[in-house]
């Protein structure tokens, strides 16, 4: 769910507890099938013209039986097939198909409600290589109705840690930002802010929002539905006493070795307070004990520089502090913390280049008790958890003689292979084997070319 209603492939789940052998949740909301619905040739899973052939040897096969069919699809040599998917499973009877991904696009503003669905403002990006983080600084205040972005102004990131991190970004002309989330932030809780002081709010894209209420297309459901949850339930059964389960392959792990994105790597200076006497505040630490960082008062407010890069910079700009590995916007938010409040402080004095940034020196300040979840910024900001990328996983490829031949092979889906990437399209030929299962199967196959051009094709069998 990551663009909002007008991109949903939208799909209806039943769920049903193992140990519910009655079904009661569908007791009086069944109708029943016509007479003469089975024994009917299914219509394509299309409505519109099928665009890939699949060719059958036959269409009637044995229990545990080779199945071979091959692909045609009339291309042109300048428009291949890019990308396949494949299954073959068992039939629900009385059950329409889902369209396929042609009639999506070729009938999604039909769909109910999507006209008049709200729009998402944040443009959908592809997580290809991890996850992505989008957000939007807001001016503020500004009528209720407005939400006018604040443009060009630096946004920070970083997560709570014994090291200095950050990732950048900066907000483009409406306002927005985003991040292609570094791996190392995965399954943590990340601080963002503004580098910039500024009169405004950060909001992040909810990636799951859902404008629309969800309604179930209908309130009765055909009887083959509840048979099949019934037959599946005793399949689960068999299978859970011989201790058979799905295994998953692994195909993809998205994202790169857990790297910490350090802001600098050579230490200056590294000064552990507990070896000196205790000091009460940062002012007398900065005075006793880092004789190259300078802490005045003026006005009421903090700051501070290193004396050394006085003359060294063309900006009056304070050093970058990081508290806890995340970076704060002054040294008066953490002016009160003692030698007794602090583990560790490092020093960089000197001109950091940082990407396309440049820091008047870093100041790093390692607490005792996470003293940055105290910290209440001033600029605009924001804290979130970043959800772990999942791997790609596919059930593992039945293989013939994977189990004892006196076993039952109760599967129900006999293929799926939700990514081929055909070397030789004219010559593509899927395999799989029949179950012990019989009755009718569906073959559907999709996919779409270099062009975009979506396909889709599919075919019946049956297993007697």
């Amino acid at each position: 769910m990551r663009n909002a209603e007008q991109s949903f492939f939208k799909k209806e789940i039943v769920i049903a507890n193992r140990f519910d052998e009655k079904l009661d949740r569908f007791s009086g909301m069944v109708i029943k099938s016509e007479s003469g619905t089975p024994e009917e040739e299914p219509a394509g899973i299309s409505a519109v013209e099928e665009t890939l052939v699949i060719n059958l040897g036959k269409k009637i096969f044995n229990p545990r039986e080779k199945i071979s069919f091959s692909v045609e699809y009339k291309n042109k040599p300048e428009d291949p097939i890019a990308s396949l998917s494949v299954s073959v499973s068992e039939m629900v009877t009385g059950l329409a198909d889902e369209p396929s991904i042609s009639d999506y696009f070729a009938k999604r503003e039909e769909e109910s409600g999507v006209k008049d669905a709200k729009t998402n403002r944040y443009t959908f990006l592809p997580e290809l290589n991890g996850a992505i983080l989008q957000g939007k600084v807001i001016a503020s205040p500004q009528p209720a109705d407005k939400k006018d972005g604040l443009k060009n102004f630096t946004v920070f990131l970083s997560t709570a840690d014994s090291v200095a991190n950050l990732q950048y970004t900066t907000t483009d002309s409406n306002g927005h930002f985003s991040f292609s989330i570094d791996p190392y932030y995965e399954g943590k809780e990340i601080i963002m802010r503004t580098r910039e002081k500024i009169n405004g709010v950060m909001e992040l894209d909810d990636k799951s929002i859902v404008y629309q209420p969800y309604k179930p297309s209908a309130t009765d459901y055909p009887q083959g539905i509840k048979d099949y949850l019934a037959r599946s339930l005793k399949i689960n059964q068999v299978n859970r006493y011989y201790s058979k389960k799905s295994e998953p392959d692994t195909q993809l792990v998205i994202g790169a070795p857990r790297t910490i994105p350090r802001v600098y790597y050579k230490e200056y200076l590294k000064i552990l307070p507990s070896d000196y006497f205790e000091l009460r505040d940062f002012t007398e630490i900065s005075r006793e004990i880092l004789p190259a960082l300078k802490v005045r008062k003026t006005n009421d407010t903090y700051v501070s520089g290193y004396t050394n890069l006085r003359y060294n910079s063309d900006s009056d700009e304070e050093p970058v502090i990081f508290l806890d590995g995340v970076s704060i916007d002054d040294i008066g938010q953490i002016i009160e913390l003692g030698s007794s409040d602090i583990r560790r402080i490092e020093t960089v004095p000197a001109i950091r280049y940082y990407g396309g940034l440049a820091f008047n020196g870093i100041l790093a300040v390692v607490s005792n008790d996470l003293a940055i979840n105290n910290i209440r910024f001033k600029n605009p900001s924001v804290r979130s958890k970043v959800l772990s990328s999942q791997p790609f996983t596919k059930p593992k490829a039945f293989i013939p003689g994977s189990f004892p031949g006196n076993h039952p092979d109760l599967r129900q889906v006999l293929l799926w292979e939700p990514d081929i990437v055909p070397v030789n399209a004219e010559k593509l030929m899927i395999e799989c084997f029949a179950s012990d299962i019989t009755g009718k199967y569906k073959i559907i196959m999709q996919g779409i070319t270099s062009k975009g051009k979506t396909l889709c094709g599919s075919a019946f069998i049956t297993i007697q």
